[in-house]
């Protein structure tokens, strides 16, 4: 072979080497620069639900956002829905309420919570370790406030155990679901602001709780309520796919500009429609205001202190 010819496959390869990391270099300054989030996900709310239960199969009224959702059919499918989205999302920890059914199906994922029910019951449930969290506390559409006599032994039973808590303000349930659900005979706006639980958290200082669905349109209250105690968390569930985006995107800045962004978490409230999984994620990563830092607090930072998960167990879970 001629030196000459030798010296020209030399320059192209030599050029085509150059060209792939350069290729390379600019895939990894746009990875960089994407706002999409892409990591390991917590969602905080989640439910299960057993065969013939009346929401099963049932169409969502349309949202504020126009949107109106179908049901899954059965309880089987539903779960194999929701696992499946686990999967497509990367959802590493989920806490399901009502999910002693299904914690075999993903023991390393699904944390059992349980909602406030018999209190003898849940106190041995949590003894025995088959439910770690009480949520959701409900007792906002039968017209009952947090302080209630009625409700304080799920507070201090949390707090004995050392166990998350949620509880449930607006806007839980569709909007205008006093006028088209049954069950929500005692729902009222004046009875779900955040402000309920603020002699909660003075008389039990050192409840791991967290406000479900945002606590909006009561933003101003929640930020005097997350200003008080450091230990208050909310999540996000059904206001990320019920409101409009610039309606949650307003909700959130007002949130992180007042420097609460690290107790922002993320959560579905996915019924019977587990296509609100995606939804709820999109709207999160449709908030382009948001930093990808700030996204992966609320999907995954948050959460992962809130449920004190170890070094160890945080390292595992973001390898990819």
């Amino acid at each position: 072979m001629k030196p000459q010819t030798i010296t020209f496959l030399t320059v192209l390869l030599l050029l085509t080497s150059c060209n792939n990391q350069q290729e390379k270099s600019n895939s990894t300054i746009n990875d960089a620069n994407s706002t999409t989030y892409t990591g390991p996900i917590i969602d905080m709310h989640l439910h299960a639900f057993h065969e013939g239960h009346q929401m099963l199969g049932m169409t969502h009224p349309p949202t504020l956002r126009g949107e109106t959702f179908q049901g899954a059919t059965s309880a089987e499918e539903l779960k194999n829905l929701m696992l499946s989205k686990f999967k497509e999302h990367n959802i590493v920890k989920a806490l399901v309420t009502n999910a002693q059914g299904w914690v075999k199906e993903a023991p390393d994922i699904i944390i059992n919570a349980k909602s406030s029910r018999d209190i003898d019951e849940l106190k041995n449930q949590i003894e025995n370790g088959s439910v770690k969290a009480i949520a959701e506390m409900t007792p906002f559409f039968a017209g009952i406030l947090a302080n209630d006599s009625s409700q304080i032994p799920y507070f201090e039973l949390a707090q004995e155990f050392d166990i998350p808590i949620g509880f449930h303000v607006l806007p839980g349930g569709p909007n205008y679901g006093f006028h088209i659900l049954p069950g929500q005979g005692g729902m009222r706006a004046y009875n779900a602001n955040p402000l309920q639980l603020e002699d909660v958290l003075f008389k039990y200082p050192d409840l791991r709780l967290f406000i479900m669905h945002g606590g909006w349109p009561y933003v101003d209250d929640l930020k005097a309520m997350m200003y008080e105690h450091p230990n208050l968390y909310v999540d996000i569930a059904l206001i990320n796919w019920i409101l409009p985006q610039e309606e949650l995107n307003t909700y959130l800045k007002s949130l992180i500009n007042s420097g609460f962004g690290d107790r922002i978490m993320y959560g579905s409230d996915q019924m019977v429609f587990p296509e609100l999984i995606t939804i709820g994620i999109q709207s999160v990563n449709n908030a382009d205001f948001l930093t990808l830092k700030q996204k992966e607090d609320i999907f995954f930072n948050n959460a992962a202190k809130f449920l004190r998960l170890s070094e160890e167990e945080i390292s595992k879970l973001k390898s990819p």
